[in-house]
């Protein structure tokens, strides 16, 4: 993990259908020592109470090809843009393949 993602303004965010998968991910990560956060998933993407990984928004791809060949399935994937205490959310569309 990483504490400058907590002050970053552009980052990725990656949401799942469930916790576990959260923590599947969280795991996956930890052991192949990748920079991320995991946070409670924004409010502006969902009013459930789930967990998210917040990342560098460069880093997207490789983290979404990591979690898929590791088979941890993703629900959506966000570019997000703060602007004061506004945030922007540029939702990225997943390749079905």
């Amino acid at each position: 993990m990483n504490s400058n993602l907590m002050n970053i303004r552009n980052y990725g965010i990656i949401t799942f259908g469930s916790t576990s998968y959260a923590l599947k991910a969280e795991k996956i990560m930890k052991r192949m020592e990748k920079t991320f956060m995991v946070i409670p998933t924004p409010r502006e993407i969902s009013a459930s109470c789930g967990l998210a990984i917040k990342l560098e928004t460069g880093l997207l791809d490789e983290y979404l090809q990591i979690l898929a060949r590791e088979k941890v399935s993703v629900e959506e994937v966000y570019r997000i843009e703060e602007e004061g205490r506004k945030k922007i959310l540029h939702k990225v569309i997943l390749d079905s393949n």
